[in-house]
């Protein structure tokens, strides 16, 4: 069976839409229609009802998703677990968010090689669930994240805690709070944020990942609370600028990594060096006179 039918068949299914499906798999929607009719056939099912809504998957393509999911990821995982490259002994797979880059990924890379030159580095980018989902699945080997999600099998610490500040666009002259995005950092965060904002009307844009509300920010000239990770370089260069006297929310970064990894001593390695890493920046962190932090501390 063709995997690239089954990807085909799993984007169709949790979009409802070929249109968006063939999008996301920069394919022509023929294609993907070619596709899923192939599948059909070798089934001898119909998977798919069109109808005014969209596209819904019928009874037998009820029974084959988990199927299909289960295929698929076996044959990603095979297919990552034999891609060392040639004059490696292993491969150790690492995601993180992308404003971390200077401050732990590469350094992090640095420590690496000078400590394990026979280890391939593989770095990826991906969304909180689906990395966690990876992890599990042995698609990756640590996670650095800011939203954890327990998971039997895989072991959560506090690597860092990053401060999360008001900033707003430098060119935006009106008060902060009328283009307003508000972020999701859950639970314990939207609670000191109602503390914090008591009365406040509730915005009409939230966003829940970090590039969505930066990018907001800066193309939108508008105002939002943001890791300074991300946003200490846009305050450098002047592009945005930090409200006074706003609470100032810590919120910690986390570490995940499976509890019986395939190579302990790789991952010991590894995991030693991020923790180096995240204490040398942590030491170089500190509050301005006058910020009121607020914790965000989660329980795993």
């Amino acid at each position: 069976m063709d995997t690239e039918n089954l990807r085909s068949f799993l984007e169709v299914a949790t979009h409802g839409s070929f249109t968006v499906a063939a999008s996301r798999l920069n394919l022509a929607q023929s294609t993907v229609s070619a596709r899923i009719r192939g599948l059909e056939e070798q089934l001898g099912r119909r998977l798919f009802v069109r109808d005014r809504d969209g596209v819904t998957l019928t009874p037998a393509g009820r029974q084959f998703l988990p199927h299909a999911s289960s295929i698929t990821r076996t044959w990603e995982q095979s297919r990552q677990d034999i891609a060392v490259p040639d004059g490696y002994e292993t491969l150790l797979r690492l995601t993180a968010p992308a404003y971390l880059w200077d401050r732990i990924t590469s350094p992090w890379v640095e420590w690496m090689r000078a400590r394990r030159p026979n280890v391939a580095l593989r770095l990826e980018g991906s969304f909180p669930d689906s990395a966690i989902d990876q992890l599990a699945e042995g698609l990756l080997d640590i996670c650095i994240l800011y939203l954890p999600r327990p998971h039997p099998g895989i072991v959560y610490e506090t690597l860092a805690v990053d401060q999360v500040v008001l900033v707003q666009h430098a060119a935006q002259t009106k008060p902060w709070t009328e283009n307003y995005i508000l972020m999701d950092w859950g639970l314990e965060f939207r609670i000191e944020h109602d503390r914090a904002f008591a009365g406040m009307v509730k915005p009409a844009i939230s966003a829940g990942l970090v590039f969505i509300g930066l990018q907001h920010v800066l193309s939108q000239q508008a105002a939002a609370y943001l890791p300074l990770s991300a946003v200490s370089g846009h305050i450098e260069r002047g592009e945005m600028r930090r409200i006074d006297n706003a609470p100032v929310f810590q919120r910690p970064i986390y570490l995940a990594y499976p509890s019986n990894p395939v190579s302990s001593d790789v991952l010991d390695v590894a995991l030693t060096g991020l923790r180096n890493l995240a204490t040398d920046w942590a030491e170089g962190q500190g509050f301005s006179e006058g910020d009121r932090s607020l914790s965000m501390a989660s329980q795993i």
